[in-house]
């Protein structure tokens, strides 16, 4: 069949070089460390009372999960 030549051809679109790709914005990521830390060192107070080594523990096991769950959540958004 012939081509039509008033018609625009496929081309493929390719991105100029100078320009860069955006930087990623992980900012789910850092509310979920502060929300789980935060978290964390809520339910610690209750379960150790004012002791700072329990504080720190459950703070910085909150803060991790809370890195997981927001790792977790930007890789399920970014897809």
């Amino acid at each position: 069949m012939p081509q039509s030549k008033k018609r625009d051809h496929h081309h493929q679109n390719i991105p100029p070089p100078h320009i860069a790709k955006g930087k990623k914005d992980h900012k789910i990521i850092y509310v979920s460390i502060i929300f789980f830390g935060l978290l964390g060192m809520g339910i610690a107070y209750f379960i150790t009372g004012t002791v700072i080594k329990g504080l720190i523990i459950g703070t910085v096991s909150g803060a991790l999960a809370g890195l997981l769950f927001g790792s977790l959540i930007d890789r399920t958004l970014m897809k």
